[in-house]
């Protein structure tokens, strides 16, 4: 009998210590999806701050992971932002989906599109006049 209970205890240990493994190794690959997934994005919105940071944060848990969770390292960061940086300079904000130049809008159509911005209230109102002047200032008289 004690030849049994110790071999049912070897046994449970060794299936708590494979699914703690593949645990580790399932969060690990969900961390590395959701940073690959954020670094996408930033291609298509590479001047959204938020989603820079956001992407910084989720490449960080992802380094640290790797790394058994012993921190992230100095190496870890300089190659997170080379990612960052890599993710915006491959956006080409001046090509539409066909691959072809995008003419920029007049500035009767950037003026008419925020104020559509503001009447659907996307903006506030202190954000579209404040944009407003930015374009206006653009303008040479």
């Amino acid at each position: 009998m004690e030849i049994f209970l110790v071999i049912f205890v070897i046994g449970l240990a060794f299936s708590l210590w494979i699914f703690l493994v593949w645990w580790a190794e399932d969060a690990k690959m969900k961390a590395q999806m959701a940073y690959q997934d954020h670094l996408k994005a930033l291609q298509d919105d590479p001047s959204n701050p938020n989603l820079r940071m956001r992407t910084l944060e989720l490449g960080r848990i992802y380094s640290n992971m790797t790394r058994n969770k012993k921190g992230v390292t100095l190496f870890d960061e300089v190659a997170l932002m080379n990612d960052i940086n890599a993710a915006c300079a491959g956006a080409n904000r001046n090509r539409n989906r066909n691959n072809t130049p995008s003419v920029e809008p007049s500035l009767e159509e950037r003026l008419e599109r925020l104020k559509r911005l503001r009447d659907s209230n996307h903006i506030t109102e202190e954000e579209y006049q404040r944009k407003k002047e930015q374009i206006l200032d653009r303008l040479e008289w």
